[in-house]
């Protein structure tokens, strides 16, 4: 048993380290990209088909933004109290296949960023009768300069404007920066 402890430990090592090894890519093809001027030049460049370099860039981890035009629900001096992360966790439809890969809650109130939730890693989520969902949340909203040290790379900060459009009420955007709609550039205009 001690000789399956001790593979068991090195299997999870290797993992962690592929893991990093992964994050690392990304963060290098990601800022590849950017230097290149888009995915187009960046695969060019690579010798690479373009839909490969949007997928070696994205780590798969998104932020749910929701969209709400009531009030804040902080005390004068920022505070986030239970009701408001109660209402802020629910109830939102959410696909199964979106659950495991959703790292941050951002609430967007009459179109200003006011809070960031992270977003708990756990198999379950509380359902409703209707399928919806609440999202598992920390204890407490992350402060800018928790989001800027976690998420550099997420373009979103608490205060940013973020105009509400007419019948969204939530998106999904990778918090990694990697920007996928720049592979529509890469379709020859004899195809399109």
């Amino acid at each position: 048993m001690a000789l399956l402890d001790e593979l068991h430990i090195r299997l999870r090592s290797l993992d962690d380290q592929e893991e990093g090894i992964r994050r690392e890519r990304a963060a290098v093809l990601r800022a590849f990209v950017r230097a290149a001027g888009g995915v187009t030049e960046a695969s060019g460049l690579l010798g690479m088909d373009p839909r490969t370099v949007v997928k070696l860039q994205r780590l798969d981890e998104i932020a749910m933004i929701v969209y709400r035009s009531g009030g804040t629900g902080t005390d004068p001096e920022g505070r986030v109290g239970e009701r408001q992360r109660e209402a802020d966790s629910r109830w939102w439809r959410v696909a199964r296949a979106s659950r495991p890969k959703i790292r941050l809650l951002v609430v967007v109130d009459r179109g200003i960023v006011r809070r960031i939730w992270p977003v708990m890693d756990t198999p379950r989520w509380d359902e409703n009768e209707a399928g919806k969902v609440a999202l598992p949340l920390g204890e407490r909203p992350l402060t800018s300069e928790e989001v800027a040290e976690h998420y550099p790379d997420l373009g979103i900060a608490i205060g940013d404007e973020r105009p509400i459009r007419k019948g969204l009420l939530r998106e999904h955007v990778p918090v990694d920066g990697a920007q996928a709609h720049r592979i529509v550039l890469a379709i020859p205009r004899s195809r399109i």
